[in-house]
């Protein structure tokens, strides 16, 4: 017979090997129903879409593609007439350069043209769709622009190299997401041109819509650009998947900055990075800078914002936009089509899927 010692010790390796089937069992259950939970049931809210789509009249995609190659030949064939009929050069997209390039112009003194766009991922390789939307950017502007895709570990340097002040609040923050949202106001202060998230593709050719972007000579007034979303009421109706900036130092943009280092210890704000970093926010930020434009202008400073209206840069709202373009728009949806989503809005300038990445 044992002893009482290695009965006990026998006992409790049995309660400790059933406990850890217990949680085992457990942790399987709770990742099979979030699992459950993410593939069928939140598909629920597309199940009246074959019909939704029907009676938006959306036309099939085959046809869509047909008009689609159709519209770049023709551009093909403006651009050529453009540089001569006889001409046989190949058009070429946007350059790509790191940030530590940018970021060394700078150093040794040359001023960037506010022709460059600025996208961010944390490392490695983008994953399918990003890269893909990524390199619409790149593709529907020429080589006189600059495309340069931000690393984390380039968005500390640039923190810490030219704005320093504000170094300790960035790496004070919780989650890399609230600094990626925090530095892209940074590429905008700094260098100027679009900030666009990786989700956010052009709908033509944005240069013709902004005259910054298209023409050399500076105008008198500093402008930054943002877009607007759903109802004004709404505290996310200013998100900041994109951003604009004519030239360099516009004062709008160190106002997030500011907020964050007012804000970053009070728990109110610590809950989600909207409220602290994102488009709850930025927008409070708008709302403050445009009490003080007759202030401004009074002191002879001429440098404001503009916030395009709905249909331009966000058309499609992830909280309100009609059934059929969420089922069209949504990349978690099954029936997710670009080109119908394109045409279901004809006057957007951008378009935003609103992947959300950042919450997983």
């Amino acid at each position: 017979m044992e002893p009482a010692w290695m009965r006990k010790q026998l006992s409790n390796r049995k309660v400790g090997f059933r406990l850890a089937i217990v949680f085992t069992l457990l942790f399987l259950f709770l990742v099979s129903y979030t699992s459950y939970k993410y593939l069928f049931l939140r598909h629920g809210e597309f199940d009246t879409c074959v019909e939704e789509i029907a009676q938006a009249r959306v036309p099939a995609v085959e046809e869509l593609a047909r008009l689609e190659l159709e519209k770049q030949a023709h551009s093909l064939s403006q651009y050529r007439t453009a540089l001569g009929h006889n001409s046989t050069h190949v058009r070429s997209g946007a350059r790509q350069i790191s940030a530590s390039e940018l970021m060394d112009m700078v150093n040794m003194g040359e001023s960037p043209t506010p022709w460059i766009v600025h996208q961010s991922w944390k490392d490695g390789p983008l994953p399918g769709h990003f890269q893909k939307w990524s390199d619409s950017w790149k593709e529907s502007l020429n080589d006189t622009w600059m495309y340069v895709l931000w690393r984390d570990e380039d968005n500390r340097k640039l923190v810490e190299r030219y704005y320093a002040d504000y170094l300790e609040v960035y790496d004070s923050l919780p989650r890399e997401i609230y600094r990626a949202d925090m530095v892209r106001n940074l590429y905008m202060h700094r260098f100027g041109g679009i900030y666009a998230d990786l989700d956010l593709v052009p709908v033509g050719h944005l240069p013709d819509h902004l005259p910054f972007l298209k023409y050399r000579t500076p105008g008198q007034i500093s402008m930054a650009y943002l877009g607007h979303m759903g109802e004004d009421s709404y505290e996310h109706s200013i998100p900041n998947a994109f951003m604009a900036s004519s030239g360099l130092y516009h004062p709008f943009w160190l106002q997030p900055l500011e907020y964050v280092k007012m804000h970053w210890n009070d728990e109110r704000y610590n809950k989600q990075p909207e409220e602290l970093t994102g488009p709850v926010a930025l927008r409070a930020c708008v709302k403050e800078w445009e009490k003080g434009q007759q202030k401004r202008q009074d002191a002879g400073e001429f440098a404001e914002i503009t916030v395009l209206s709905n249909e331009k840069i966000y058309p499609f709202s992830w909280y309100d936009s009609p059934q059929a373009h969420k089922c069209l728009c949504r990349t978690h949806s099954p029936h997710f089509n670009e080109l119908q989503c394109k045409w279901a809005h004809p006057n957007a300038w951008t378009l935003t899927y609103w992947t959300h990445t950042w919450g997983f």
